[in-house]
C-alpha cells in the first residue's frame, strides 16, 4: 500500500463531510471497502451500509456495522453521499433464476440507487462493472445497463471499473474464483484440480489497489467520468497460476491434476491495463504483483476458514 496515497486519502476523507453509502456491504468488495475505510477514517459514523437483508456485519477489528435492507435506501434523505455501489445479482444467480427474473432483479436494484442519486445527488459514485460488459449475454447486458444508467445522472465524479480478475482478502465464494480455490487446496494439502478443458488465461489485480484508485479518483481526481479495465502485471494460464501459488506458499508436495483437453476455444478474460496503469502512476501507487496477491489471498483464507 502507498503510504503517501493513504495519507492523502485520509486527509481528503477528513475534509469531506459527505456520508459514505455502500451497497452490497456483505460481499467481497463491500467487506474490503469497510476494512479499508476503517483504516482511513477516525470513526465509521458517516458510513451507511445496505445489502440484501438487514443484519449486523462484524468487521475483523470487532467493530459491528449495521447493514440495512437495500429497499430502505429509497428513503434516504441526507446530503449527497459518496456512493460505493456493489449491490447486484451476480452471474452465478442467472441459471437458477432465469433470464427474465435476473434482469428484473438487477433493474430493481439499479433503480433504487439511481432514484436516490436523482433525488438527493451524489458527491461521487464508484461502480465496479465487469469485463463481461464487452460480451453478449444477460449478465453483460445488465452491466452495460448499469453503466449507462449511472453515466446519465449528474454526478460530479463517476468512476467505472470494468473488473476482470481480483485477488486479495475477503473473497466470499472460494469455489468460484480459481486463485481462491487453488489457495484453499494448498492450505488443506490436497491436490489442485483444474477442470477446464481449454487454455484459460487470467490477469489479477489486488482488490485493495482497485479500491485505493477508486477512492483516489473520487476524492482527489478531476471532475467528470473515469472508466478503465482492471488487469494485472502478467497474463497467466491457470495451470501456471496453480504452480506459482504452490511455489509462493511452499507447498511443493501438492499435486496438480488437469482435465484432458477437449478441443474447446481458449478462455481469455483479461482487460486492457493501459488506463489502470496510468491512473496508478498518477497516484504514485505501485500495483502489487501476483506473488503478493497470492500471499494476501492465502493469508486471509487461513484467517477466514480457520
Amino acid at each position: 500500500m502507498s503510504a503517501e496515497l493513504t495519507s492523502r486519502l485520509r486527509a481528503a476523507l477528513a475534509a469531506c463531510t459527505a456520508p459514505i453509502v455502500i451497497t452490497g456491504g456483505g460481499g467481497w468488495l463491500g467487506q474490503a471497502s469497510l476494512h479499508l475505510l476503517e483504516s482511513l477514517l477516525p470513526g465509521m459514523d458517516r458510513v451507511r451500509v445496505y445489502g440484501s437483508r438487514p443484519r449486523a456485519l462484524l468487521l475483523r477489528s470487532g467493530r459491528e456495522i449495521t447493514c440495512e435492507e437495500l429497499a430502505a435506501l429509497a428513503r434516504y434523505d441526507g446530503p449527497p453521499p459518496l456512493f460505493l455501489h456493489y449491490a447486484c445479482l451476480t452471474k452465478d444467480r442467472l441459471a437458477g433464476m432465469g433470464t427474465a427474473a435476473f434482469m428484473a432483479g438487477n433493474a430493481e436494484i439499479r433503480e433504487i440507487v439511481a432514484g436516490v442519486v436523482a433525488r438527493r445527488g451524489a458527491a461521487g459514485f464508484f461502480l465496479p462493472s465487469s469485463g463481461a460488459a464487452y460480451a453478449p449475454g444477460p449478465y453483460g447486458e445488465a452491466k452495460r445497463m448499469d453503466e449507462a444508467r449511472f453515466a446519465a445522472l449528474a454526478v460530479p465524479r463517476l468512476v467505472i471499473a470494468r473488473v476482470f480478475n481480483l485477488a486479495g482478502p475477503f473473497i466470499n465464494k472460494t469455489e468460484t474464483y480459481a486463485i481462491a480455490d487453488f489457495c484453499m487446496a494448498l492450505i488443506a494439502g490436497r491436490d489442485i484440480e483444474i477442470r477446464a478443458r481449454s487454455r484459460v488465461v487470467r490477469s489479477y489485480v489486488h482488490i485493495e489497489d482497485l479500491l485505493l484508485l477508486a477512492l483516489g479518483l473520487l476524492l482527489l481526481g478531476p471532475d467528470g467520468a473515469q472508466k478503465f479495465d482492471t488487469a494485472g502485471e502478467v497474463e497467466v494460464e491457470v495451470e501456471e497460476l496453480a504452480r506459482r501459488a504452490a511455489a509462493v506458499l511452499g507447498r511443493w508436495e501438492v499435486g496438480i491434476r488437469r482435465a484432458s483437453p477437449g478441443g474447446r476455444p481458449d478462455d481469455v478474460y483479461v482487460g486492457d491495463s493501459a488506463a489502470l496503469r496510468a491512473i496508478a502512476a498518477g497516484f504514485d501507487l505501485s500495483l502489487r504483483d501476483l506473488n503478493t496477491q497470492i500471499e494476501d489471498t492465502a493469508k486471509d483464507l487461513r484467517y477466514a476458514w480457520r
